[in-house]
């Protein structure tokens, strides 16, 4: 997996996340009182903010131009300029927020104690009331702006090349994914990689080739993968390994038993794994458990003779 790849699976998280917060303050109850923390989180200018971690990230990695087609470089430049107005008027929405909420109640109280009265009291109240429709105003503008922002990112990662990185970050949550971009995961995978079958197998390919395997084993259980031959070798393989892992020795000899009599299919790396897990099962069972120590010599020799086979 390159930088390119893993910077923009983060821009999505990111971009999710921040889509996520938007929507909350969006759609909370009328007349609930919203949290500053909820805008601080979701706007301002340190790391602890989505929009300015995603501002930041797609300045830095859409404005290098090297090794990519024009027409990728002009979704990527049109994202990030979607991205950069959409910071710009949140920070609208976080300042008109801060202003309505933080100023507007003590001059109220002021003025109902009648410690604040006249001219200037009226002017800040004019001041007040223009920022709360200010507020207003950036909250639809913001809430706009996240919609075409999520369509000009459809565009971007349907032409990017194919990537497990991004594809990981759709699949990891997809309550979330169908919340933002507003359709089922299949169908979304569908869209930017052309079937959901394609998009789940980077997915998948990409945490084992990674070692999460334990991930891999969770996203292969899910209904909607369907069955074939793929499917049933990596689940057998992700299980085995995410046993092994676990320090469950005979429940990893049997899942990867599974695999290596079913023709050990899958990446070379997936190998690789597999006989350093069996190699390191035969030397921790040796003198202690005969029988494992067998079963894993044994796998691993067929392991061996199936790849050179």
């Amino acid at each position: 997996m390159d930088r390119h790849e893993r910077r923009v699976a983060m821009i999505v998280r990111d971009f999710m996340e921040a889509y996520a917060l938007s929507s909350h303050i969006q759609g909370r109850p009328h007349g609930e009182d919203l949290e500053f923390s909820w805008i601080e989180r979701l706007v301002g200018e340190t790391e602890e903010s989505a929009l300015y971690r995603l501002k930041e990230e797609c300045h830095a990695l859409f404005r290098l131009n090297g090794g990519r087609s024009r027409m990728e470089l002009q979704a990527e430049e049109l994202f990030d300029l979607a991205v950069g107005a959409l910071f710009h008027e949140g920070m609208k929405l976080r300042e008109s927020f801060y202003l309505t909420t933080a100023y507007g109640p003590r001059l109220e109280r002021m003025m109902a104690e009648g410690s604040a009265s006249g001219p200037m009291a009226e002017a800040f109240r004019r001041v007040f009331e223009a920022g709360r429709r200010r507020m207003l105003e950036s909250e639809t503008e913001v809430a706009e702006l996240f919609r075409e922002t999520r369509d000009q990112l459809l565009i971007l990662l349907h032409q990017m090349p194919a990537s497990g990185a991004v594809a990981r970050s759709l699949v990891e949550d997809p309550e979330r994914t169908r919340a933002v971009f507003g359709m089922e995961l299949p169908g979304l995978l569908s869209r930017v990689y052309g079937s959901s079958h394609d998009g789940f197998k980077l997915a998948v390919e990409s945490l084992l080739e990674n070692g999460h395997f334990v991930e891999a084993a969770a996203l292969l259980a899910r209904e909607e993968l369907g069955d074939g031959d793929f499917w049933r070798a990596a689940e057998c393989f992700a299980v085995g390994m995410a046993r092994y892992y676990a320090g469950d020795p005979q429940a990893a000899l049997e899942s990867l038993s599974r695999w290596v009599s079913d023709g050990a299919r899958g990446e070379p790396r997936w190998r690789e794994f597999a006989r350093r897990a069996l190699d390191s099962l035969v030397s921790t069972t040796q003198n202690l458990d005969p029988a494992l120590e067998r079963s894993a010599t044994d796998l691993a020799r067929a392991l061996t003779a199936e790849h050179s086979g």
